[in-house]
């Protein structure tokens, strides 16, 4: 009797019996969302972008599966637009959501800015300044792309020194958006998001009274916003293979 026993239970534990997950998979997904998110910041993927699962499967060189669990979550982020029976595209934002991107931006960043007086150590002030540089070297070099995501890499490290990751997190969707926004929104011959206003909040960091950091953050934000027009141009086709060329050795 113990005997069919103990073999009665031998295919339950076989049942139970799985391979276990790849850890390459969430890593992978989690890379195409930095990655396209890094396009959409640096203005390489335009607004309107179709992003055919199959093509990033194979630029990345993975499947259509952990692409398309990357693409869900970059539609959490806003960033991409899921539409039944077409696919994903680079979300294209309204006037209305560019108003309210830039609104929240004005509520965050600021006080959040204002929060770092007094916190700063010498190697956090002198890392600022350093990317602020960083940022001129790109300017002087006419390399926009490179400018265009130092800048939005400015607005995020201020969140990271402020220590609160669901803020950081918070903020770089934001950025993010703000990229599609000016991608589809920008005046012509207007200037980015530049190297002169951010080096005036970090001297402001160094010793400024809050109040006064509060409103070079909102002036600066307001200075950006002032920039866009609100005739948004229609997008152009996109080889995502050219997009994503260097994260090809995924």
């Amino acid at each position: 009797m113990p005997a069919r026993r103990a073999r009665s239970l031998q295919p339950t534990r076989a049942r139970h019996t799985r391979a276990a997950p790849s850890p390459r998979a969430p890593q992978v997904s989690a890379r195409i969302v930095v990655d396209v998110l890094r396009a959409v910041e640096e203005h390489r993927l335009p607004p309107g972008t179709k992003l055919t699962e199959e093509t990033l499967a194979e630029v990345f060189g993975t499947t259509r599966a952990r692409v398309r669990i990357a693409l869900q979550h970059l539609a959490l982020k806003h960033i991409v637009t899921l539409h039944p029976n077409r696919g994903a595209f680079v979300a294209e934002p309204s006037v209305a959501d560019a108003r309210a991107v830039f609104a929240a931006r004005r509520l965050i960043e600021p006080p959040l800015a204002a929060s770092l007086v007094g916190r700063l150590g010498a190697a956090q002030l002198m890392r600022l300044r350093r990317h602020v540089n960083a940022e001129v070297l790109a300017r002087d070099a006419l390399d926009r792309h490179a400018g265009i995501k130092l800048s939005g890499e400015f607005h995020v490290m201020l969140a990271e020194l402020a220590g609160n990751p669901v803020v950081t997190d918070l903020l770089r969707g934001l950025v993010a958006r703000s990229s599609l926004i000016v991608a589809i929104y920008k005046r012509p011959n207007t200037v980015d998001c530049g190297p002169d206003e951010h080096r005036e909040l970090v001297d402001a960091l160094a010793g400024g009274p809050r109040r006064q950091i509060e409103r070079l953050m909102d002036h600066h934000l307001r200075h950006v916003e002032a920039g866009l027009a609100l005739t948004p141009p229609r997008s152009q086709g996109v080889d995502l293979r050219n997009v994503f060329a260097p994260a090809a050795d995924v």
